[in-house]
């Protein structure tokens, strides 16, 4: 019988004594094995290939994947139904990436008696993208048992944060798209936002001649959801805005429907989604960065006047620069201008 538990750091600096490592080093052949099963495992989900991940679980009625995360917890019984939901997934959203360069595994310990092995670690994302299968941090708790000579996984258990945003207006609705959660940003702002509106337990446009396109949009992505792959297997296309009309003074309204960990919100005022959107038009249109911050601002609510002030220019620059992007948009309106740049696509 062999047992060894203690903290760890993978691709860290230091173990569980304190004392420094470049890397991980396993203590007994034991822990050797399991890491290299856990470690290939792990690379063979994100590359995407399956018949390499399947050959490191157990294949029969008691496996079970176990997730855990704010719309409550999810169990799939028995390698069949797993492994149908993994083919699915990666039919529909294939992944090629190094596992190495996106993701670490932090405070992992190890406990092996015999022919069975638990393993708990937090999984933490180095780099983030739209296309990889993972949070930014979740809990994993792995158990495994020694076939034949080989640890195979029988278990996998993934504990998910808390989510949503409190950097931004934000709105999350469930299933039936009705409204569960407003934060304090949007509490504050929806009473007076001339775009949005909740009505009864419904979020609408408050011009209701964009009230179709919106709901539209909501009931696509939720469609999505509902789809039977594996929590994490969701992959959102790149974030288009969603036109509200226009304010009292012509600015374009807009808001964004979006997901994280398989739950659905819809976020206004959104400075962060806002910036995305103008990195691709200005890599489209070939917005200077002085052009570029200029659009942000203008998006953003603020007139010429407003922007020179915080640019630190004269008006008649900035006009300048904005008779250089009808140009080069073909608009020839502000109102235009914004509607254009945050819709424009990327060239495939």
């Amino acid at each position: 019988m062999n047992t060894h538990l203690r903290g760890v750091e993978v691709f860290g600096t230091r173990i569980g004594d304190g004392t420094p490592r470049s890397r991980f080093a396993p203590a007994n052949d034991a822990e050797r094995n399991i890491l290299e099963v856990l470690r290939a495992e792990n690379a063979a989900y994100y590359r995407g290939d399956f018949e390499e991940m399947a050959s490191y679980w157990l294949h029969g009625p008691a496996v079970r994947r176990i997730i855990a995360g704010s719309q409550g917890t999810h169990i799939t019984f028995g390698w069949d139904k797993l492994s149908e939901r993994f083919k699915e997934g990666m039919r529909q959203f294939p992944q090629d990436f190094v596992v190495e360069e996106w993701l670490r595994w932090e405070n992992l310990q190890i406990q092996a008696v015999t022919d069975m092995a638990w393993v708990i670690y937090d999984q933490v994302a180095v780099q983030q993208s739209n296309d990889i299968q993972s949070t930014s941090f979740q809990h994993e708790t792995k158990i495994l048992h020694r076939v034949d000579g080989a640890w195979k996984l029988a278990c996998v258990l993934v504990a998910s944060p808390g989510i949503g945003r409190d950097d931004t207006p934000q709105i999350e609705l469930n299933r039936n798209s009705k409204v569960v959660r407003v934060n304090s940003l949007a509490r504050e702002r929806l009473p007076d936002h001339p775009g949005l509106v909740v009505s009864g337990d419904r979020l609408r446009a408050r011009n209701r001649d964009f009230d179709a396109v919106l709901q539209d949009e909501i009931g696509r992505v939720l469609d999505q959801l509902t789809t039977p792959l594996p929590p994490g297997f969701f992959r959102q296309r790149a974030l288009d805005p969603v036109a509200l009309g226009e304010d009292d003074f012509g600015r374009p309204l807009y808001c964004w429907v979006t997901v994280e960990e398989e739950t659905l919100f819809v976020t206004f005022d959104d400075s962060q989604f806002l910036e995305l959107r103008l990195d691709v038009a200005a890599e489209v249109y070939s917005l200077s960065p002085a052009q570029q911050s200029l659009a942000g601002l203008l998006a953003d609510g603020n007139d010429l006047t407003d922007a020179a002030n915080q640019l630190g220019v004269s008006v008649n620059t900035l006009r300048t620069q904005l008779r250089r992007m009808f140009e080069k948009t073909g608009t020839h309106t502000q109102a235009a201008l914004i509607s254009a740049l945050l819709s424009v696509q990327r060239p495939a």
